[in-house]
């Protein structure tokens, strides 16, 4: 069965923006339960003095986090940006789209996605608050198992080129490039 070109770019949209739309809806909700239930104790960690040693220890993890989550999203965003500024055309159903395959996408296929999957942990750890840990928990599987639907899609528009790129550079692990 086939697709018109429109229906297939709107429902894409749908199925990247889904996720991030229910991303941002857990978060404001767990920020209004914040609100309302924050002197309940067992939304807290334990340590929440800044000067033990598990507080230091969550607030450094956190950041690193953070930068790398920051730096992926970042990364991935200018890629994507480089391509578009140079005149090109990013997953259209035309005869010149193409995919993105330099800058951070030579290194992992997903990087944008991936510094989500840092940042979200990272802000959990930061704000001492364990609802939002466990936004992290299940967003990134929901996250993956939609990047895997995205991935079979892009194997039907993309074909064989694709599949290549797929073989050389990794789903969402960076590897350092083979020359």
């Amino acid at each position: 069965m086939t697709q018109s070109v429109g229906r297939s770019s709107g429902s894409r949209f749908v199925i990247v923006m889904l996720p991030n739309l229910l991303y941002f809806l857990v978060l404001i909700l767990v920020l209004v339960l914040m609100w309302f239930f924050l002197p309940i104790p067992w939304l807290l960690l334990p340590g929440a003095s800044l000067f033990s040693l598990w507080r230091f220890i969550q607030l450094l993890v956190g950041q690193v986090l953070l930068i790398l989550g920051v730096m992926f999203i970042t990364w991935g965003v200018t890629s994507l940006g480089r391509v578009r500024a140079q005149g090109g055309e990013i997953g259209e159903a035309t005869r010149t789209a193409t995919f993105v395959t330099g800058g951070a996408y030579s290194y992992c296929r997903h990087p944008q996605t991936l510094g989500f999957i840092f940042a979200t942990p990272a802000f959990a750890l930061i704000f001492d608050f364990v609802p939002l840990l466990l936004v992290a928990i299940i967003y990134t599987p929901l996250q993956l198992g939609l990047l895997l639907y995205e991935e079979r899609e892009l194997i039907q528009r993309f074909g064989d080129g694709y599949r290549e790129y797929r073989k050389r550079v990794r789903f969402i692990i960076p590897r350092r490039k083979s020359k």
